[in-house]
């Protein structure tokens, strides 16, 4: 017999495309014979909530559908613990699920689930709280949060190019200490970016060697010294 499922689906991502697709899942993995029980959030945040109560409840499998924001709420209760953890990626930005080559097709995700080996993954931490892909200081950071309050222009690597073009003009790069195993700086900075995955912001290619099963964090900065035009033309090619 095969264990039950929780989904934990974010209905509103992917402009309603994961309530769908969850739908579907639901569906499909019922025909193969799985239990399956499926928590809709009702409000921003709730999905860490969820997680918690799945885990507490006992269940051993999670998928999550959406993207890459119910992810990061999620992984707090799934970290350390033995329950496994499946994406389906119908979210705006999918780049956790990138990372992981995913497809983005619900017939090849349920195949996935169903015949991967489970695998440990790699996970970043700030402070209290755990990141899947990309964790930013700087310009970088207001350009996300405005992502995230829905105050770009587009969604997506569009939308997130508009937005950073247009709060990079206003940004002022502070002095930072970095430390790392590549030794210790002082330096002003436009962003530094530590990464476990690729891309973020949609595909934007931040850190294109970091793997998310290595053990490792990639870091990349864009420093302060350079003018805000070559900052702005570096910004399309990523």
């Amino acid at each position: 017999m095969l264990e039950p499922v929780t989904i934990i689906v974010n209905p509103v991502a992917g402009k309603g495309r994961a309530r769908r697709q969850a739908e579907q899942a639901t569906s499909g993995l019922r025909e193969r014979g799985l239990e399956v029980e499926v928590l809709s959030t009702q409000r921003a945040g709730e999905a860490g909530a969820l997680a918690e109560r799945t885990v507490e409840n006992g269940c051993r499998t999670v998928l999550v559908c959406g993207g890459d924001g119910t992810i990061s709420e999620v992984l707090p209760a799934i970290a350390s613990t033995q329950t496994l953890f499946g994406v389906l990626p119908f979210g705006t930005a999918n780049d956790f699920a990138r990372a992981l080559g995913i497809p983005r097709q619900l017939p090849a995700v349920l195949d996935r689930i169903l015949t991967a080996e489970p695998a440990c993954l790699d996970l970043g931490r700030v402070g209290d709280r755990h990141f899947a892909t990309v964790a930013a200081f700087g310009f970088d950071a207001n350009v996300s949060q405005a992502m995230a309050e829905g105050r770009a222009p587009l969604s997506g690597t569009i939308g997130y190019l508009l937005a950073a073009l247009s709060g990079l003009r206003r940004y002022q790069p502070p002095e930072i200490h970095i430390k790392g195993d590549f030794g210790a700086n002082v330096e002003r900075v436009y962003l530094v970016a530590t990464a476990n995955t690729r891309s973020y912001g949609g595909g934007m290619q931040i850190a294109p060697h970091a793997d998310p099963t290595d053990g490792l964090l990639d870091v990349c900065t864009v420093s302060g010294e350079i003018s805000r035009a070559t900052a702005l033309s570096i910004l399309p090619q990523v």
